[in-house]
């Protein structure tokens, strides 16, 4: 199966915008949802999160603004999401939110998940 990075970004997005999540819960589930290493669609391996763009590829997913996942072999993982975003768009409060939704990923992972207390009771028994 080839999963193409942008259809994951598109869904993510839209998924979020019909929860009705604040921005910056929407920047944390996109990143998360695209947070993994996957086949390169030309072979290889690479995390689309961690490519070049991908605050301003998740902007304009949110928006409706054209954007693509582009071959760049000047990049480290020869990858980068180009996008066509107006001027007044993508601006430093969205780059920001869009910080904070890559810390707040970071943190969710290192939570450590404890049992609930019904699974403690049970498991007592």
């Amino acid at each position: 199966m080839t999963i193409i990075p942008k259809e994951v970004l598109l869904a993510a997005a839209m998924m979020a915008k019909l929860e009705g999540l604040l921005p910056e819960q929407t920047m944390a589930m996109v990143f998360r949802a695209l947070d993994h290493e996957i086949r390169a669609p030309r072979g290889g391996c690479f995390n689309p999160a961690r490519t070049l763009g991908i605050g301003k590829a998740i902007y304009a997913a949110l928006f409706n603004f054209p954007f693509d996942l582009m071959i760049d072999t000047r990049t480290s993982n020869g990858w980068r999401w180009e996008t066509q975003i107006p001027d007044y768009g993508y601006c430093a409060s969205f780059e920001q939110m869009f910080v904070q939704a890559q810390l707040d990923v970071a943190q969710q992972r290192t939570v450590k998940h404890r049992p609930h207390q019904a699974d403690i009771a049970q498991n007592s028994v």
